[in-house]
């Protein structure tokens, strides 16, 4: 099979190495992606990057960086026509319902112009050859363009697998792409007036569980500009701050990589609960700047490519350079008729998404479809002929894919340009992606004359200044951090507490247990502990081992891996793989509570596990503090709510009451400590000492928050002298007096077998250390507004 003639130069260029070293080029190739930590973040994508780059030559690059460039400029002229003028339709050139009836078509941003006009800041264009040689367009994204992260990571490990090809081969750079696309980002908040560190450039990127997800931490770490989510964006006074632990700071440009519907839930996609809400109030205010602007998802519908001749000649006063595929829409009566007395010889597309989606139908290839398949297609032609486009199949070349050996395959290429106020250029180079799951290529453009040694990374010889700060720490990931240390102290006590039910059941005689039922409300639900009065063995295993029980262990071990993926980009390998693995032990077969005690044991350990890691692995910055914040207040907390539960009531049997501090010692983990004190006498009064006050017990609630004052010092804004005391300091310190001055032997006191003192501190200590939590949420989380202080809402400034 004959494949294409310029790939041959790299193929007869390798071939001078044996096979034992191109193999070893191979695994170099890899291991360059697994060092950057690339192939684990692309979700293994990388494994599938071939070796062998698709090239292109001088001339041929000539052809497709005009037309591709030329796309690019009639995109944004078509975006800017269609949220303006409408000239295309007003002269009858369009049919209304290329426009009206896509889905797309956002009307709220409707005469609300972009900096500099410039709609489509980021395009691409997927690109196939066909086998006489010449260039057809297939598609073109203009959206949220994916696949430029892959394209800058294929090439960082193509050219250091084979770096003397790359140099003698005369391959261009791309860094001159991403330096102009970072140059227009910068430009166009300063158009609007921003200035300096007070405003900033950030990359919106996607939720953690999208496939993009990692691409985009790619071009932002590349690009050098904040990563955020949405919930890291707050509007305030038609202005939008990203929120950090050191308050809020004004965001200039935003370099969107989310669907339209998911930028703003009201007025786009209420029902998307994504979104900064008010942000388009402050896009039409002229406050902030967003690439690619919103409502270019429009332009991505199949319906334009019969028209883009004459929209480039309407609009550019130019002839399309870069021709589709042939298309046609079947809403025109003639092209239906066409196409369906040949089908087979057509790929059946939907005019537009399905609305409330953020993905295009798939495809329908009439030829290898089943009979009854073909019946239905055809009738929902006909049935609604404008909702559907066809494009003509094509024979594209064939290009080398090695896979142990060289096989053919077919390639798709996709190029990227940028739109800026200086004009648009295009990256020399691109994605090239195999069919049938092969993976993905890295895309040589060949130059005439030598290449500049242009590159934005950092050369490995520059020496770096030492440094501990940690740069800003987003309060999304701070509050990630947050409630990760809060689940892991509650999977801990939750496991301890099953533990104690589960031992105890384990045993011939547990209904001779006094103990049990009062073990059985600390930390259960009501309707847990009604479910272990009937049947107390299949109630424990529904508390353990259910997951759509909410108040069950599960629910939390299943929190904690998913805040475990949220912070993947901000702890260390293992503390990661820790985590994504934390409670996922083989499911207990046998019957009876016993069976249950080894995964109880196991997620003990990955608790403690967790917590090793975590006191040697985290340099000592925000980001330990908010996790060790997190685990010290829940940990306060279950203790309080343990000891509230188990000692509250002091029984009037002496059996009771000694079984009642075994159990309360043996799950707030102080038993060996008590024995190693007292011996085996078990009195209330050191017990009560040693989980409230004892501040050299690390399970002790004084310990907690003696911690929790000492990392509050170093938080932001927490640091005045002793005469100015900050909120959260003084309630810290009022907590910790109370616990060092309290009478242990007035707590211990009953009254008609109740201890009243002892449940009243309880209650207060639990009360305080939730506010505690508030406190903190507010100052570094939340950054709600305060009273007095404006915040948008659609067009209009309401005072909250």
């Amino acid at each position: 099979m004959e494949c294409v003639e310029t790939e041959d130069t790299f193929i007869r260029s390798i071939s001078a190495l044996s096979k034992v070293e191109f193999e070893h080029r191979c695994r170099r190739l890899h291991n360059v992606l697994d060092e950057n930590d690339l192939s684990s973040s692309m979700g293994g994508n990388h494994k599938g990057t071939d070796p062998i780059p698709l090239v292109i030559t001088a001339e041929e690059w000539k052809t497709l960086e005009a037309g591709v460039a030329q796309r690019a400029k009639l995109f944004n002229a078509l975006a800017k026509d269609i949220y303006g003028e409408q000239s295309l339709w007003k002269k009858g050139k369009l049919p209304a319902a290329l426009l009206f009836a896509n889905p797309d078509f956002l009307q709220v941003v409707w005469k609300v112009h972009p900096v500099g006009d410039v709609f489509v800041n980021l395009t691409s264009t997927d690109v196939v050859r066909l086998k006489d040689g010449t260039f057809v367009a297939v598609s073109d994204h203009l959206q949220v363009p994916d696949g430029l992260g892959r394209a800058l990571e294929n090439r960082i490990g193509v050219s250091r697998a084979f770096p003397e090809l790359f140099r003698s081969m005369q391959t261009e750079r791309l860094a001159g792409f991403f330096k102009k696309l970072m140059d227009g980002l910068d430009a166009m908040h300063k158009n609007i007036g921003g200035e300096g560190e007070t405003s900033k450039v950030v990359l919106l990127a996607s939720s953690p569980d999208n496939p993009r997800r990692a691409e985009d931490a790619v071009i932002a770490r590349y690009l050098g500009i904040p990563l955020v989510e949405n919930d890291d964006l707050a509007i305030r006074n038609m202005q939008v701050y990203m929120k950090t632990l050191m308050g809020l700071k004004k965001i200039g440009t935003i370099f969107r990589r989310v669907e339209d519907g998911m930028c703003d839930p009201l007025e786009l996609r209420i029902d998307s609960g994504e979104g900064a809400v008010g942000l388009i109030s402050s896009v039409r205010a002229g406050n902030v700047a967003i690439a690619n602007f919103l409502g270019t998802g429009v332009l991505e519908t199949p319906v334009f490519k019969p028209f883009l001749p004459e929209i480039c000649r309407e609009l550019l006063g130019e002839e399309l350079l870069l021709r589709d595929v042939e298309t046609l829409w079947l809403g025109n009566a003639t092209d239906a008729e066409r196409v369906l007395a040949e089908p087979e010889k057509w790929i059946f597309k939907k005019a537009f998404r399905d609305e409330g989606s953020f993905k295009e139908a798939e495809p329908k290839t009439y030829a290898t479809m089943t009979t009854t398949a073909q019946l239905a297609l055809l009738q929902a032609v006909e049935n609604a002929p404008e909702q559907w486009v066809a494009e003509r199949s094509m024979e594209v070349s064939v290009v080398y894919a090695y896979r142990g050996e060289f096989t053919p395959a077919v390639s798709l290429m996709r190029f990227f340009a940028v739109n800026t106020a200086n004009g648009t250029s295009v990256m020399p180079g691109g994605l090239g992606i195999l069919d049938k799951g092969l993976g993905e290529k890295d895309i040589w453009v060949l130059s005439e004359n030598p290449v500049a040694n242009f590159s934005l990374l950092a050369p490995a010889s520059q020496a770096i200044t030492p440094s501990r700060a940690g740069g800003d720490l987003p309060s999304r990931a701070a509050e990630n951090l947050f409630r990760l240390g809060r689940a892991l102290s509650s999977s801990n006590m939750m496991a301890r507490i099953a533990r104690g039910i589960a031992v105890r059941l384990s045993d011939e005689s547990w209904m001779d247990m006094p103990e049990l039922p009062w073990i059985l409300k600390a930390g259960l639900t009501d309707e847990t502990q009604s479910r272990l009065a009937q049947d107390p063995e299949n109630a424990l295993r529904y508390f353990i081992l259910r997951k759509d029980n909410k108040n069950g262990i599960q629910c939390v071990l299943t929190e904690i891996r998913e805040l475990g993926m949220q912070l993947r980009d901000r702890i260390s390998e293992d503390l990661w793989l820790y985590l994504n693995g934390f409670g996922i032990a083989e499911v207990p077969a046998g019957t009876g509570a016993a069976a249950l005690l080894p995964y109880l044991k196991e997620v003990l350990s990955d608790s403690a596990a967790v917590a090793g890691l975590a006191a040697d692995s985290m340099t000592r910055g925000h980001e330990w503090r908010f996790l060790e914040l997190g685990r010290e207040i829940e940990c306060a907390i279950r203790t309080l709510q343990l000891v509230k539960s188990l000692l509250y009531t002091a029984p009037t049997d002496e059996m009771t009451n000694l079984r009642l501090l075994q159990a309360v010692l043996e799950i707030g983990d102080g038993l060996m400590t008590y024995h190693r004190r007292y011996g085996g006498r078990l009195q209330v009064v050191p017990v009560i000492d040693l989980l409230l006050s004892d501040e050299s017990n690390p399970r002790s609630v004084a310990y907690q928050v003696a911690k929790l004052r000492k990392a509050a010092k170093h938080l932001p804004g927490n640091d005045q002298s002793e005469a100015t005391f900050s909120p959260l300091d003084r309630e810290l310190m009022r907590v910790l007096a109370e616990l060092r001055l309290a009478n242990i032997e007035q707590l211990a006191e009953t009254v008609d077998n109740k201890r009243e003192n002892l449940i009243k501190l309880v209650k207060t200590q639990i009360n305080s250390i939730e506010r505690i939590a508030e406190i903190v949420n507010r100052l570094y989380l939340s950054h709600a507004p305060r009273a007095g202080v404006f915040h948008a809402t659609t067009t209009d400034v309401s005072e909250v």
